[in-house]
């Protein structure tokens, strides 16, 4: 082989990673590094509402978000009723409908009959748009005559039409019910694909061994389940915490700020106040505890499946 052949050869191998990895960092770094950047600089900033003149103010953005007109260090009753807000909404939202979603894959994974159907109508709710979805709920829950009311009434458990949506526990519980039925769907299709996962052979082992069904789950079914839990928990918990559509179609927050969430407030601050940099530090905000969450995610279940 001539020398300028083997020149050449080595030259491509070294240019190999660069070659295929570039365009692919070039992407990321267009929709993912380059808008974080702007967000935290543009979190620096304040524009006036007025004159739409911006004047570089440093952190005051953060402080005001965080502490508000008090003293540093203690914490805005907004901040922390928000904050509150969030976590009940995202809390009960994602522990029922993957505790619901899990229940409802291992059903749909053993041989029924009509097994296909049922797979198909469960993905119904979540193929709606969000908007559809939060309308459709807002209505049922409606107080003179929504759906929820009427059954009610009708079974004798209610005598007077309850106001869901103008008390702030009963409109957060209506909100919670409607992502579990909005999102439940993409629990179960992605617990479903990772049971597919799961050798028979093993099963047949444990049965044979006399392991209980609830031995089987942990020992057999979970360790090869982690990788499609750390998947559906980790896009679950992103869309609730950025979660806007249901909120501001069903509730816009209210009653009051009884269920004001972070993202209806990031978009009531920087969109209805007109305030963008406050809205970009709770977006920064929001951002880091997302990653946070993420990170104790992949501590928890990004194990080999071998691992339990």
């Amino acid at each position: 082989m001539p020398a300028s052949t083997k020149r050449f050869r080595r030259l491509l191998d070294r240019l190999f990673v660069p070659l295929t990895l570039g365009p692919t960092l070039l992407w990321i770094a267009a929709i993912i590094v380059y808008p974080t950047l702007q967000l935290f600089w543009s979190s620096l900033f304040f524009a006036d509402p007025i004159t739409g003149q911006r004047r570089f103010v440093g952190l005051q953005n953060f402080e005001q978000l965080l502490f508000g007109d008090g003293l540093l260090g203690t914490f805005s009753p907004d901040f922390v009723n928000f904050t509150w807000n969030t976590i009940v909404y995202v809390g009960f939202s994602v522990t029922i409908s993957f505790l619901l979603g899990l229940g409802i894959a291992l059903l749909l994974s053993k041989d029924l009959k009509g097994r296909g159907w049922l797979r198909t109508a469960v993905i119904v709710p979540w193929i709606l748009p969000y908007v559809m979805s939060g309308l459709m709920w807002r209505w049922m829950f409606q107080t003179q005559y929504g759906a929820v009311n009427a059954i009610l009434t009708r079974l004798g458990l209610i005598a007077d039409r309850i106001a869901f949506l103008s008390d702030g526990t009963l409109a957060m519980m209506a909100l919670i019910v409607a992502d579990v039925w909005v999102f439940t769907p993409f629990i179960i299709i992605i617990l479903l694909a990772g049971l597919q996962n799961v050798p028979e052979q093993l099963y047949d082992a444990a049965e044979v061994d006399g392991a209980s069904r609830w031995s089987r789950f942990w020992n057999v079914t979970y360790p090869f389940l982690k990788p499609s839990i750390l998947v559906a928990l980790t896009i679950r918990i992103i869309f609730d915490i950025r979660a806007l559509d249901l909120v501001w179609v069903m509730t816009q927050g209210g009653p009051g700020k009884e269920t004001e969430v972070w993202a209806s407030w990031l978009y009531r601050t920087a969109m209805v106040f007109n305030n963008p940099g406050e809205g970009a530090a709770l977006g920064v905000v929001l951002l880091a505890t997302t990653f946070a969450i993420v990170a104790v995610l992949y501590s928890v279940f990004g194990g080999s499946p071998y691992e339990t």
